[in-house]
């Protein structure tokens, strides 16, 4: 029981450890403008997450972020398709 939760927190630490590096922060709507300008072929912009999140809600920021990982990889999958 200890070993499987120490696997556990072991992969929390991983996955919050991964987000914090590629988008240096845990907030989901800050991981969707990120991504929406890496979409849109713009450069990296920051810190609008905020401005975001005046708008949407945490979970609808989520939820969007994670439609445009979908998207993103269909698009990618069509292209490979091709």
């Amino acid at each position: 029981m200890v070993k499987t939760a120490g696997w556990f927190l072991a992969a929390i630490v991983i996955v919050v450890g991964g987000f914090q590096y590629r988008y240096n922060s845990l907030d989901p709507c800050e991981w969707l403008t990120q991504d929406l300008t890496q979409f849109a072929s713009l450069p990296g912009i920051s810190g609008l997450g905020g401005a975001a999140g005046t708008v949407m809600s945490t979970g609808q920021c989520l939820q969007n972020w994670m439609d445009l990982r979908v998207k993103e990889k269909e698009a990618e999958a069509e292209a490979h398709a091709q």
